[in-house]
């Protein structure tokens, strides 16, 4: 009898957590003739320790970012919701993206102590100004490509991951500038730790190859495609984490 009532207890604790959980990610993603985003997301377990959001700002601007928890369950759905009310607060306040993580830093330090920190890939778009300003927070480097300039490469300039260090050991950020159209695309560790029956990882390079041949493709079909090529590499294998896939496309202007 004590053991069904702890399995209960723990039942309702997960169900709890995961409607937590799903209150964190935004409702509905903009697709305009503008800009486009996509996101795909397949928790590893009941509560999965993944975060994305898209984040509307006067004048057409945008943030849009992705994150990872370390740990599962509770705890970290309990982190990535106080995070996420922080990050929707602090962009209501200021664009300054130093300023906001070093904010989320503290908050993540404070509340956390330490036993559990959070990558994160925060980007804020300015259609006006053509520029997108970024930092990489110890997160899988996004995969950015200049639709102009015919350019892709590797988001990777920030800090070291959040929650860990108050303050931050180091921090920068990057603008992109002259832009006229491009595609971004960044995922969580999920992706590139699958393995097969082989023991080996899908790994980076299989993703970049993948990339480069499907960039022009449309978000929903790209992202499908995806996830049925990490399927036939894994086949019967479990997924090691959860899953997740944050498109951006933002159309040329004549």
């Amino acid at each position: 009898m004590r053991r069904q009532i702890n399995q209960e207890a723990f039942k309702k604790e997960m169900e709890i957590a995961q409607k937590v959980q799903s209150l964190l990610f935004p409702k509905k993603l903009p697709q305009t003739p503008h800009f486009h985003i996509k996101a795909t997301y397949f928790p590893h377990d009941l509560i999965g320790g993944d975060y994305y959001d898209y984040i509307s700002l006067p004048d057409n601007k945008f943030i849009i970012c992705i994150a990872d928890v370390s740990g599962k369950g509770v705890p970290a759905a309990l982190l990535m919701s106080n995070f996420q009310a922080s990050l929707r607060t602090l962009a209501r306040q200021t664009e300054d993206l130093l300023q906001i993580v070093e904010e989320l830093n503290h908050t993540i330090y404070e509340n956390a102590q330490g036993e559990h920190f959070i990558t994160l890939f925060l980007a804020l778009y300015n259609p006006a100004q053509a520029t997108l300003q970024y930092i990489n927070a110890g997160h899988n480097p996004a995969y950015f490509y200049d639709q102009q300039k015919a350019e892709a490469r590797l988001l990777n300039k920030g800090t070291t991951v959040l929650g860990i260090w108050s303050p931050l050991p180091f921090l920068e950020k990057e603008t992109l500038m002259e832009l006229n159209g491009f595609f971004l695309f960044a995922y969580t560790d999920g992706v590139t730790e699958v393995v097969n029956i082989e023991e080996e990882q899908f790994g980076i390079d299989r993703l970049l190859a993948f990339l480069k041949s499907r960039r022009q493709t449309e978000l929903s079909e790209m992202h499908g495609h995806l996830i049925t090529r990490i399927n036939n590499f894994k086949k019967n294998q479990p997924f090691p984490d959860d899953i997740t896939l944050l498109s951006c496309r933002v159309m040329p202007q004549s």
